[in-house]
């Protein structure tokens, strides 16, 4: 009995480190293959928003750094593109 749990843990605890190995130390920030794209989407939607923010909170709008193109550039650019990849069709016909 007792060497029927013990192999069981061992095969549960190369199954985990294989699994560890397999996604490596970008998968321990975003997840597995099948979680990844939606991961780093959304950390790029929450980064370009929380970038947007700042800069209109605290910049100064000068003739060198227009506010109007940092909303072009995360509003427009990267948060919509993070948006349109989560929440986009999955299949094209």
């Amino acid at each position: 009995m007792a060497d029927r749990v013990d192999s069981a843990l061992v095969k549960a605890q190369v199954q985990q480190a294989g699994k560890r190995l397999e996604i490596g130390w970008m998968g321990l920030l975003f997840g597995d293959a099948t979680e990844k794209p939606g991961n780093i989407a959304g950390t790029t939607l929450f980064v370009s928003i929380a970038a947007l923010v700042l800069v209109l909170i605290f910049a100064p709008e000068t003739n060198t750094f227009p506010k109007r193109e940092m909303v072009t550039l995360f509003g427009g650019g990267l948060a919509s593109g993070a948006l349109g990849f989560l929440f986009g069709r999955t299949t094209s016909s």
